[in-house]
């Protein structure tokens, strides 16, 4: 039942632009630190509850979601690699992830596009 579909993303863009969407909704990401936020599905009890700013938080749909990531390197200076991990409830007690990148690149002129799908 989507009211118990739970993930979260954390994302470590110490150095990035990011923007993250997830089944077509940017679920507020934006790089340049480390950010965590919970993801649901529509039919959580918690959504009527949300602020209207972080309605996009309920993006999570039972089976396959859709991920798209852009980023763009803002400067030379060494912050470490980017990082974005997915985890539902059930992969942080085993240590696992629905989906995971790592980035660390020189190129600060170009931003790059990734897609990826994971399963709840």
């Amino acid at each position: 039942m989507s009211e118990e579909l739970m993930a979260v993303i954390d994302v470590m863009a110490y150095g990035y632009e990011v923007s993250v969407s997830i089944n077509a909704l940017d679920i507020g990401i934006k790089g340049g630190k480390s950010e965590s936020k919970r993801l649901m599905g529509g039919g959580d009890p918690m959504v009527s509850r949300l602020p209207a700013d972080m309605k996009n938080l309920a993006c999570l749909k039972s089976g396959e979601n859709e991920l798209e990531i852009v980023y763009k390197r803002l400067t030379d200076e060494d912050f470490g690699p980017m990082t974005i991990e997915v985890k539902s409830a059930e992969q942080f007690e085993n240590d696992e992830h629905a989906f995971f990148l790592r980035e660390d690149t020189d190129d600060i002129d170009e931003p790059k596009n990734v897609t990826g799908k994971f399963s709840l």
